[in-house]
């Protein structure tokens, strides 16, 4: 039985340690105890260490939105591997399509930083996701088999089990409504499909794959219903305390 998941990526919408620290807080008092779920909280790099002091006395995980693809040397800007454990993190977020838009992340480079996930034992949120030009184009699916083969090539099985995958429709991201139910539950299953095809029933039986894209209180309770939908993974509606409670409510609900 795979553990439902509620995550959210705070991207730069939460930009001052005061406005984060206190969001943390709020958020720790609303959900901190829960056991039932897997939750965690991704915040820009300069809160993880606060978060870290917050969430310590309970569930809650944190990790970064993140990571080089090297662990040492001349990359500047970049945050290594070693400095995330040493900050103890457990998940990091991987392959959103902003990064790919805006940094020219590409498939390849994600792999390698999966390798690098595996090597220090944190579990990666790898974001996957068609584009509108893919849907207008009719190769929606074929863009998610490339993203999901390139990204998890050469990886450990038993590594592959403990990732996240984060279905996220590109169209979809910060707009005010989601995917509709039967697509959304369609894609999960063609994707669930592709890993059993490449990467063994094993993998496809126990690897999570949750939906992002406008989750919001009002949606959520449908979603986390959807048969291969493991969990959802939070943007802007998650920035309220008690809309992350209810949210994780929701998936409580449909364990």
């Amino acid at each position: 039985m795979r553990r439902k998941v509620v995550g959210a990526s705070w991207k730069m919408h939460v930009n001052t340690l005061e406005e984060g620290l206190a969001l943390a807080q709020g958020i720790h008092q609303e959900v901190g105890q829960i056991t039932d779920v897997d939750i965690f909280i991704l915040p820009a790099f300069p809160l993880i260490q606060g978060l870290s002091t917050i969430f310590k006395s309970g569930q809650i995980g944190w990790g970064a939105q993140n990571m080089c693809f090297e662990t040492k040397g001349a990359f500047t800007g970049e945050v290594p591997a070693p400095m995330l454990k040493e900050l103890n993190c457990q998940y990091v977020e991987l392959a959103h399509a902003e990064r790919k838009k805006f940094f020219n992340e590409t498939d390849l480079t994600v792999n390698k930083k999966l390798r690098i996930c595996q090597e220090f034992g944190f579990t990666p949120v790898v974001c996957i996701g068609e584009t509108s030009e893919d849907l207008a184009q009719d190769r929606a699916q074929a863009a998610l088999k490339e993203q999901v083969v390139t990204m998890l090539s050469g990886l450990n099985h038993d590594f592959l089990k403990q990732t996240i995958l984060a279905y996220e429709p590109v169209w979809a991201i910060g707009k005010s409504k989601t995917a509709g139910l039967d697509y959304i539950q369609n894609m999960h299953c063609y994707i669930r499909n592709i890993v059993k095809e490449y990467f063994g029933q094993d993998v496809s039986d126990d690897i999570r794959i949750i939906y992002g894209g406008s989750v919001s209180c009002e949606t959520s309770d449908e979603l986390l219903g959807l048969n291969d939908v493991d969990g959802v993974f939070i943007g802007r509606f998650g920035l309220n305390p008690e809309n992350f409670r209810k949210i994780t409510e929701s998936a409580l609900k449909n364990i």
